[in-house]
């Protein structure tokens, strides 16, 4: 039935954040919106990306975006600081270079018959691999003159009283470097990583079989012909070995855009600060609870800000629960993780249920996973490593349509929704204000749809 004007409803998603008619107004400030604070995320977003456009880990254009975001944290917060580390980029690409290298010298040493060497190389290439690619462990320290110098941007709200709790949010605004290859094309990627890989794990179990035949055979560390058992493998080892040169060469291409991973989280936390400076004003603080939002450098290349960061000031955190925004793309698609790095690192089980429980009252669905083997890691790592509890909130699906987007020319402005922007916010909104109310003691501030409400998403996945 069609209705005059003043009949209809307001549309619910345009009035989050707005404060019901009791609560106070500042002369000349309008109350918040999640539309309209999800309007200025997309703001500073495009602003961001138009002056550094590609933010590779330690790149003038990443320092670059760590200065705008002060800025932009400096009318809001009470404390913004900027802090440099030196740290290698390039560490991360080294195993995929040192590879190619040693996987040739293995077989020729496999076929001289020193079996025990090329072993050897095997352990050494393995530990590597699972500190760099399993648990983000840097090979280089990247201390003193080494490596680049990355810019971290942290601030800070403080509460009314003595600090007793802290929350942090925190995002990375560091893009990732893209794969050498065309969008989609998994047989490229299965040539140029898996089979390398592959062919790697077969190398090492040759060299494992001829050092035990040549433990029984009396032949160790002599030179001699591989056995006629080991011949055909060797051959075909051999045949195959030109798959690492793909394999050289899939790293190291151009930096992405990465507006969805991960430059509109870092803007969602100018917003946040925005928000709760805004609340702080109109006297509705938190009571014992500091506000830290950071912003870190390196994510992309093993969690080098994040874990520089931390080392530094985890001491300094009383009773922190860290929430890390990561690929916030679809609401849809909203996961907390439990397990960070590739599945390895356990994260907060019960801050995640938290947050997963302040979304589904508010109509949106989330699930827990783990970040899948092989998948990376996010910065929340790096606080769990330090004793900290932390988890992250991703929105981005493992499969579907966006999953080949994220480290990739895609990831563009284009690809952000300002209404999945808006229930990120609110979910990171309603959470602190649970979290900091209830620690004070003090009733909620009413913030019309941060209460339940009817909007629902099916995830697919």
């Amino acid at each position: 039935m069609w209705k005059l004007p003043w009949q209809r409803k307001k549309d619910e998603g345009s009035q989050l954040f707005k404060l019901d008619a009791k609560a106070k107004r500042i002369e000349g400030v309008e109350p918040l919106k999640a539309s309209r604070l999800a309007a200025l995320v997309l703001e500073r977003t495009k602003n961001i990306l138009e002056a550094c456009p590609r933010r590779l880990a330690g790149s003038v254009e990443s320092r670059q975006a760590a200065a705008m975001l002060a800025e932009a944290f400096s009318p809001w917060c009470d404390k913004v600081e900027v802090e440099e580390l030196r740290a290698s980029e390039k560490d991360s690409l080294l195993l995929f270079h040192i590879l190619p290298i040693a996987a040739p010298i293995m077989l020729i040493l496999c076929w001289v018959g020193l079996p025990l060497l090329a072993l050897a190389i095997a352990i050494v290439l393995t530990l590597g691999i699972c500190r760099t690619v399993l648990l983000c462990h840097s090979i280089l320290k990247g201390r003193g003159h080494h490596g680049q110098k990355m810019a971290n941007v942290w601030a800070s709200i403080e509460p009314e009283g003595e600090v007793e709790h802290t929350i942090v949010f925190t995002a990375h605004h560091d893009s990732a470097r893209m794969l050498n290859l065309e969008r989609g094309d998994a047989t490229g990627l299965y040539l140029s990583l898996h089979a390398p890989i592959v062919h790697f794990i077969m190398l090492t179990v040759a060299s494992l079989s001829l050092f035990v035949t040549e433990i029984f055979t009396g032949g160790l560390l002599s030179f001699n012909a591989p056995p006629l058992s080991m011949l055909v493998i060797l051959v075909l080892l051999t045949l195959t070995s030109p798959l690492y040169w793909k394999l050289f060469h899939l790293q190291g291409g151009k930096a992405s855009p990465g507006a969805g991973d991960n430059l509109v989280s870092c803007a969602m936390l100018t917003e946040l600060a925005h928000y709760f400076s805004w609340l702080k004003s109109e006297g509705k603080g938190m009571g014992s609870t500091r506000l830290v939002f950071a912003s870190f450098d390196g994510e992309e290349c093993g969690l080098k800000g994040s874990e520089a960061w931390y080392s530094k000031h985890a001491g300094e955190l009383a009773d922190a629960k860290v929430v890390n925004i990561d690929c916030p793309i679809r609401i849809c698609d909203l996961t907390i993780l439990t397990r960070d790095v590739n599945g390895f690192q356990p994260l907060s089980r019960s801050l995640a249920g938290e947050l997963a429980s302040t979304a589904q009252s508010m109509g949106w669905k989330a699930r827990l996973g783990a970040m899948s083997f092989m998948m990376g890691s996010s910065d929340a790592a790096s606080a769990a490593r330090h004793g900290l509890e932390a988890t992250t909130l991703m929105g981005i699906a493992s499969t579907g349509p966006l999953s080949d987007v994220i480290h990739s020319d895609e990831d563009d402005y284009e690809i952000l929704d300002r209404k999945s922007i808006e229930a990120f916010l609110a979910i990171c909104i309603k959470f602190a204000e649970e979290k900091g109310r209830a620690q004070k003691g003090q009733e909620n501030v009413k913030v019309s749809a941060l209460e339940d409400s009817q909007r629902k998403f099916i995830l697919t996945r």
